[in-house]
């Protein structure tokens, strides 16, 4: 008689007998991770990474190197797998072991566990931090083929809800928690993740950036002395110590600005004008000019760039504080209010996808690491959607790239002649994930023009 005991017992009608069961197969759920692993072929950000560490270990008792540390908890956070325990289940993943080096057989060569994973984690150190900082910055200028004209970076915060002990896990009253202050600097264009630099949950918006700036400032322009820099950023990142770096490296900056009793009368006459603009024909009133404004904690006067705009329900003024030389419109328009759009859309992919935000470790340079982790698996995502250019998911989310392209049932055959990974026949994005790795495969169409 046919045996019909289900691992998983439904009781909705079917032709014949349901049975559901969790197969003995060397099975995977995550295929799409071997393109994670293209991925870092190409661009080498869990290499670079890796090499930044000292390893402390015994020689005699490494079981795993840190280049398979590192590059695994990478790829579970590619896959959607943010925390170190998840570790304990996928270090049989036959898909994974392939993606770090290691035989999938079952039984054998198993990745690391939760145990290994978070010694890695809390031994890193100040220095290390540093040189990788310096890694993902070097990573981004060898992605181009040749020097850019000009590159225009996004710089922003987002708050990061701590829930227990965390070092430097402090109050911030405008958020009204505990949290900490992440700051992430990113190349406009392609969302590039230069910098993502962890901070007490109590700082300014545009505390400590300065001296990230000078640094990343002097990085670029050693390698290009031409290029063309411009930094764009909202009002919190408005500070003198800001703009005076970004003047003394000859960096273009565009930053919003806190309106104040002086510029409400400076911006008093053209926002009467908007709104008797508004009154005539009843439609939103947009009127723009520029001054020049010295604050009292400023050493000379700056462009301000002033839109008074009426709307049904009253008026919303904005400032911006620039050095760069378009007419006011032209610049508000089609050039600052980019920022919001790109940088928000970063963080949110950082966020949501990534899951950049969970920094539950103890100490801070720990969960700065996991800052870096989640800035490589960032990273290789981005190279994904890069290399579907010409596809359906050119411009897709990182949550839908995982969704659509990494979780994907596999079989693992091992032979003694080749690893067979044998993939859903109905699988309905086979066409994009053919093209993809195909571009994957060539390092130059990975490159920035």
């Amino acid at each position: 008689m046919t045996e019909c005991h289900s691992d998983l017992p439904y009781n909705f009608p079917t032709p014949r007998p349901l049975v559901v069961r969790f197969s003995d197969l060397e099975l995977s759920s995550d295929a799409g991770i071997l393109l994670a692993r293209q991925a870092e072929e190409q661009v080498q950000v869990c290499r670079g990474l890796s090499a930044c560490i000292q390893d402390w270990r015994d020689p005699s008792k490494i079981t795993h190197n840190l280049h398979q540390l590192v590059s695994q908890r990478v790829y579970q956070m590619v896959g959607g797998y943010e925390d170190a325990n998840d570790s304990n289940v996928l270090r049989h993943d036959p898909i994974f072991k392939v993606a770090c080096g290691r035989s999938p057989s079952v039984g054998t060569d198993l990745l690391a566990s939760q145990p290994t994973i978070t010694r890695l984690e809390n031994h890193i150190g100040k220095a290390e931090v540093a040189a990788m900082r310096s890694r993902m910055v070097d990573g981004f200028i060898q992605r181009y083929k040749s020097a850019p004209d000009e590159i225009v970076l996004d710089i922003d915060g987002w708050d990061d809800p701590t829930h227990g002990n965390q070092q430097l896990s402090c109050f911030h009253g405008y958020y009204g928690h505990h949290m900490y202050f992440p700051v992430l600097i990113n190349e406009a264009s392609t969302g590039y993740p230069l910098i993502l630099q962890l901070r007490a949950g109590n700082s300014h918006s545009g505390k400590g950036v300065a001296g990230i700036l000078r640094w990343l400032f002097w990085r670029l322009k050693r390698v290009w002395p031409s290029v063309r820099l411009i930094l764009r950023g909202d009002a919190g990142f408005s500070l003198p110590e800001i703009m005076q770096v970004c003047e003394r490296s000859k960096v273009g900056y565009a930053l919003g600005f806190i309106r104040n009793a002086v510029l409400e009368r400076k911006i008093a006459d053209l926002l009467e004008r908007a709104r008797l603009q508004h009154i005539q024909t009843q439609q939103k009133a947009r009127l723009f000019d520029d001054v020049y404004y010295a604050a009292r904690t400023w050493d000379e006067p700056r462009r301000l760039v002033m839109k008074a705009e009426w709307l049904d329900q009253g008026p919303n003024p904005r400032f911006v504080v620039t050095n760069l030389e378009q007419p006011p419109q032209e610049l508000y328009d089609h050039f600052y209010v980019q920022r919001g759009g790109d940088s928000e859309h970063r963080i949110k992919e950082l966020k949501l996808g990534i899951k950049a935000d969970r920094l539950s470790c103890s100490t801070f340079i720990a969960n700065q690491f996991r800052l870096l982790l989640a800035q490589a698996a960032y990273i290789l995502m981005i190279a994904i959607r890069q290399a579907a250019h010409g596809t359906q998911l050119a411009t897709a989310q990182v949550e839908r790239l995982r969704l659509l392209l990494i979780k994907g049932a596999a079989k693992v055959t091992v032979s003694t002649r080749r690893i067979l990974v044998e993939l859903a026949a109905f699988c309905p994005y086979a066409q994009e994930m053919r093209q993809i790795s195909r571009n994957l495969s060539q390092s130059q169409s990975l490159k920035f023009e």
